[in-house]
């Protein structure tokens, strides 16, 4: 995929290495018809004859005012040929090679529109090679280098998603609280939202974890409930973790409770099992336990002292 472009490149400057170390820059009048012949080309769909009748124009062979045009033609090319990975290098060092250049909107589109394309395919050769990671490269260069474009909240969902399918929970948060924070206003905050909190549930394995992290994601999923969305699907999704998370809650307050009972720490004892007797798990099947359990404890002794 990557072989064929870097082949043409180095066949294109072949004659002038042979030539002599200095490039010389064609003359503008000849260099401006030739790129005009190839964003001609570009636009009839002759993909791979543009990209020959731009091999001339290839490096500093090419006058400094139309390489920003040269290489939005080369890039455009490269992608009707498929070359999307190819298309993307072209356009990656494009905000430093042309700071200036009134063609940075067109540049920040296509490289959106070659990342989502990316990002979507599942073409790969072992472990080598895969769109989808380079899908990934070429968002995460979006969101970086352009952090102005349109496309942001876009991006950042992809990214997002991707990083929750490869349960990387802590990106997949980072990504879907940028996208919160840096687009409020976008169609994709509710789902952020959504995603962000799943995401912290997702990261839980389990009572076992500490109380914090579960208090953290069942505090982000009350939120998102709260602003009903629409969606039944995830909000049922969404319910469904909630109830998880408190069940995990539950279930960590009375082992920690038990703990405290062995070691004869009875206040101790008395704080846990009093939090999952509390009215907020009153939905889970370990409430009934806890409320026995403090039952059976008694009113509280009247003396000072902390909860642990």
């Amino acid at each position: 995929m990557v072989v064929r472009p870097v082949a043409r490149a180095l066949l294109s400057t072949l004659p002038l290495l042979l030539g002599g170390c200095a490039t010389v820059a064609l003359p503008l009048a000849e260099a401006e018809q030739r790129l005009a012949g190839a964003e001609a080309m570009v636009q009839a769909q002759s993909f791979a004859e543009a990209l020959a009748e731009l091999e001339p124009l290839a490096l500093e062979a090419c006058p400094k005012r139309l390489r920003d045009r040269r290489d939005i033609a080369r890039a455009r090319a490269l992608v009707g040929t498929g070359e999307l990975w190819d298309a993307y290098l072209v356009l990656e060092k494009f905000p430093d090679d042309h700071p200036h250049s009134d063609l940075r909107p067109n540049v920040v589109e296509m490289v959106w529109d070659i990342g989502q394309a990316l990002s979507a395919s599942d073409r790969g050769f072992l472990f080598f090679w895969s769109d989808r990671r380079a899908g990934r490269t070429v968002l995460e260069h979006l969101v970086t280098r352009h952090p102005d474009t349109t496309r942001l909240a876009d991006a950042l969902r992809i990214l997002g998603d991707m990083a929750f399918v490869d349960e990387n929970y802590e990106l997949a948060q980072a990504r879907f609280r940028d996208l919160m924070l840096n687009r409020p206003e976008s169609e994709w905050f509710v789902y952020a939202q959504y995603r962000f909190a799943m995401s912290i549930k997702a990261s839980l394995q389990g009572p076992e974890y500490d109380l914090d992290r579960m208090q953290h994601a069942a505090r982000e999923l009350r939120e998102f409930l709260a602003g009903k969305p629409e969606n039944p699907a995830i909000v049922a999704e969404a319910e469904a973790a909630l109830a998880q998370v408190l069940e995990w809650q539950v279930d960590r307050h009375l082992r920690i409770a038990a703990f405290y009972d062995r070691v004869g720490n009875p206040e101790g004892r008395r704080h846990h099992v009093t939090i999952a007797a509390g009215p907020e798990f009153a939905s889970t099947t370990g409430h009934a336990a806890a409320a026995a359990a403090l039952a059976e404890l008694g009113p509280a002794a009247p003396a000072g002292g902390s909860a642990p």
